[in-house]
């Protein structure tokens, strides 16, 4: 029973969970457009796909355009041991979007999401780390994906005087 009313108490509040977008977005239909394959535009894709907002597969029939750019990847040593082997990476993922109008106006400036992450690494189980690695970055491509959600959510609520651009909001 207080359970319940603390869920309705939460909802009331606009409490979400962290990574549950919702069905709420609802922005003009968009088109998403990126140099070649990339698995970041998937999710977003995927995501988008989970709300109100219509992802196009025609640019013509899009007022907004998310333009996607190349996923960075990056490993670099953090730590060696005295022998000179390494015992830890931190690894980097980045990727950059900006969003405009169907008549090339800036909707949202260009911006880069960055994670860093940091594992250790022994000798032993290769095969294990690498599959970990592999999680570290999967992990980090959705963690950007919500991050991209929620800023082109900030569009979606933007006040009529603060727009420059266009009114996102249908």
């Amino acid at each position: 029973m207080i359970a319940g009313y603390l869920l309705l108490l939460l909802q009331g509040c606009g409490f979400r969970l962290r990574g549950s977008m919702g069905g709420d977005l609802a922005l003009s239909p968009l088109y998403i457009e990126s140099s070649g394959a990339n698995l970041f535009v998937s999710e977003l894709r995927q995501a988008l796909g989970n709300t109100k907002t219509k992802v196009v597969t025609e640019r013509a029939a899009a007022e907004l355009i998310v333009g996607v750019g190349a996923e960075q990847l990056d490993r670099r040593v953090l730590t060696v041991d005295a022998s000179g082997r390494v015992q830890e990476y931190e690894l980097h993922y980045a990727v950059s979007f900006a969003v405009n109008d169907a008549a090339a106006r800036v909707v949202l400036n260009a911006q880069t999401i960055s994670q860093r992450r940091s594992f250790e690494f022994t000798g032993a189980d290769v095969l294990a780390k690498e599959a970990e690695e592999a999680q570290l970055y999967n992990d980090m491509r959705r963690s950007a994906v919500q991050s991209a959600m929620r800023r082109l959510q900030a569009l979606a609520v933007r006040p009529a005087e603060d727009a420059t651009a266009i009114d996102v909001a249908p």
